[in-house]
């Protein structure tokens, strides 16, 4: 049985499209995707890609002067399989065969403006590329900061007070993105669950998070992260959650937000 992961580090997908799958890996892949949308859509766009290169291809050599010697070009041959390849390997395989095409097209010196076209769809190829790679890199050095242990948690303690609003609470920024957390406790309200709304003061919602239940120290753990908050004064509506009915009000606890 395929999963995603193993369909995305051997380009299962791409290989399928250009019939480069084993006959058993075919069946196996076939007996996946048609069951999952994710990778049905990954099928229509490298199938979609594939014709677009195609059909690139064929007006190149229609509009190009001297289509017949080039047609029977080893050089040229090489050049378009390239060109199909860029679509279907990895990103960093993509952009170093990219270079590799350009090259080749420069050797052949051609000069029409079917060949310009294809110069500057390259090089547009080759900048999207750049900046998928980059997107990438940077998901995965995120993904591996949050998997770190955190320490020193930035925390703030909300607590109610009788008779009003509790007293500004101060959160300081972490320098470093990061989790930052609301230690709430909601006094003597006692509710099955509980629903905490963080807002600027204007009124715009930053985080709300519902069902929430105490923990062994009578307190809710509310936790954000640190890029979408900015200076300025917020507040945190609390909310009791009854088995049945409205919401009911707890408690409302302003904080003030500081930089680094």
């Amino acid at each position: 049985m395929m999963d995603h992961q193993s369909i995305d580090a051997g380009s299962i997908a791409e290989r399928y499209v250009t019939g480069r799958l084993a006959p058993e890996e075919a069946a196996a892949f076939e007996e996946h995707y048609l069951d999952c949308p994710a990778c049905c859509a990954r099928v229509e766009a490298a199938e979609r890609l594939q014709r677009g290169l195609r059909r690139l291809a064929e007006e190149a050599a229609v509009r190009a002067p001297g289509v017949s010697r080039w047609s029977r070009s080893p050089r040229w041959a090489l050049a378009a399989a390239a060109l199909l390849a860029v679509a279907l390997l990895p990103a960093w395989q993509e952009l170093r065969e990219v270079q590799r095409l350009r090259s080749d097209l420069a050797r052949t010196k051609v000069e029409t403006g079917s060949a310009d076209r294809l110069k500057d769809e390259l090089q547009q190829t080759r900048h999207d590329l750049a900046t998928e790679v980059e997107k990438r890199e940077a998901l995965a050095r995120e993904m591996a900061a949050d998997r770190q242990p955190q320490a020193s948690l930035p925390v703030v303690a909300l607590t109610p007070v009788r008779g009003g609003e509790g007293p500004v609470r101060t959160l300081k920024l972490p320098e470093k993105p990061g989790w930052v957390a609301l230690w709430v406790e909601p006094g003597d309200a006692d509710f099955p669950a509980y629903r905490a709304t963080l807002r600027k003061d204007e009124g715009a919602v930053v985080l709300q998070a519902s069902r929430l239940r105490l923990n062994d120290l009578g307190a809710l753990l509310v936790t954000i992260h640190s890029t979408s908050l900015s200076p300025g004064a917020f507040r945190l509506d609390l909310d009791g959650l009854p088995q049945a009915g409205a919401p009911v009000p707890v408690g409302r606890f302003p904080l003030r937000i500081e930089p680094p």
